[in-house]
């Protein structure tokens, strides 16, 4: 008896790990849903009146500079995704779909050193 519950045991356990592992969130703008050159385009519209989205557009007037983001250790998708769906008293209240986070998400990312 002993053994057998020790059996069942291993393969929930592996279940489990499985599945935990399946939702690690990707720290690789390419390996994200959202289409960078599009959250390029969204950063220059709504983001570089008061951020720096690169290296020729925008402001830094007190804003961090996407690069300066996508290079914290705690930037990630989610991290970024709950960002943008928080409204800020620093901020506009853009209203974001899911496919513009997305979009700027992978943007963002994509910017991070290796």
């Amino acid at each position: 008896m002993w053994r057998a519950t020790h059996v069942l045991r291993v393969p929930a356990i592996g279940l489990i790990v499985g599945f935990s592992l399946g939702m690690i969130v990707p720290g690789n703008a390419q390996d994200l849903p959202g289409d960078i050159r599009s959250g390029k385009r969204l950063a220059e519209i709504w983001c570089s009146a008061c951020h720096r989205i690169d290296a020729n557009v925008g402001v830094a007037d007190g804003a961090a500079d996407f690069y300066s983001i996508a290079n914290l250790h705690s930037t990630t998708a989610l991290s970024l995704r709950v960002f943008l769906q928080t409204s800020h008293k620093e901020m506009p209240n853009f209203h974001v779909t899911k496919s513009e986070a997305d979009d700027l998400i992978a943007y963002i990312l994509s910017l991070r050193k290796n």
